[in-house]
């Protein structure tokens, strides 16, 4: 469904990626690892054309992205939950789930208060006001409203208490039971040995490793986990 080879991508004379080739395919969580700055969120940027200088191939569906604008990549059904989560902080929680909506989209704003009822609670409040985890909840909420092909997801995870990011990894679980491919970045181990059916490891730019999910608790996985991983 998503494939990139031989990526190269550079910000100015800052060269951050050398010859990544990942794939993503139907159905499928795969995840993106390595310590800050090997190139895991840089590689979604160039995926959605936020990346000026990208050589190599991407593909989705088979159709290339280089050179594509990013509202079209958008268009295509490729959406990113950035780590940021870029919700709306002077709209409400229901404001910023009905501006999300797209009218061919398979997700109601009924089907996300179902999958996130905390949101439903919270509906009136703005945007500005909810937890890490709601924003993230929200974040994710308009991502699907968005009618995507795929969610491209950095570092979901990222700041939370761990009763939320169960809740987080629920969520993911569900939306993975539609048929939804995410391609993950996340630091969090146990959360991508739950989710994820392949692991790419990354370091300073480069793919070392892929693993599948039963791979990845091989001697070898543990060595490379234990390298490029480890704090």
């Amino acid at each position: 469904m998503l494939r990139l080879s031989d990526v190269n991508s550079l910000y100015g004379k800052s060269h951050i990626l050398f010859d990544v080739s990942i794939e993503v395919g139907e159905g499928e969580i795969v995840t993106l690892l390595g310590r800050n700055g090997a190139g895991k969120s840089t590689t979604l940027n160039s995926i959605m054309g936020l990346v000026p200088n990208v050589t190599g191939a991407i593909e989705f569906g088979g159709q290339s992205l280089i050179g594509m604008p990013t509202h079209k990549i958008a268009e295509l059904g490729i959406c990113l939950i950035p780590e940021q989560r870029d919700i709306f902080q002077i709209l409400t929680v229901e404001e910023n789930l009905l501006l999300s909506q797209k009218p061919n989209s398979s997700w109601s704003i009924k089907d996300i208060y179902d999958l996130f009822p905390r949101l439903e609670e919270r509906k009136t409040n703005g945007g500005g006001q909810l937890s890490g985890g709601e924003q993230q909840m929200l974040a994710i909420a308009r991502a699907l409203l968005n009618a995507p092909k795929i969610l491209l997801c950095d570092e979901p995870s990222e700041g939370l208490a761990p009763v939320i990011i169960q809740e987080i990894v629920a969520t993911l679980e569900k939306i993975k039971s539609t048929g939804m491919p995410i391609l993950l970045v996340e630091q969090n181990l146990r959360v991508c040995e739950k989710l994820a059916d392949r692991h790419y490891i990354f370091e300073q730019g480069q793919v070392l490793h892929e693993f599948s999910r039963d791979s990845f608790f091989s001697e070898e996985a543990r060595a490379a986990k234990q390298k490029y991983l480890s704090v």
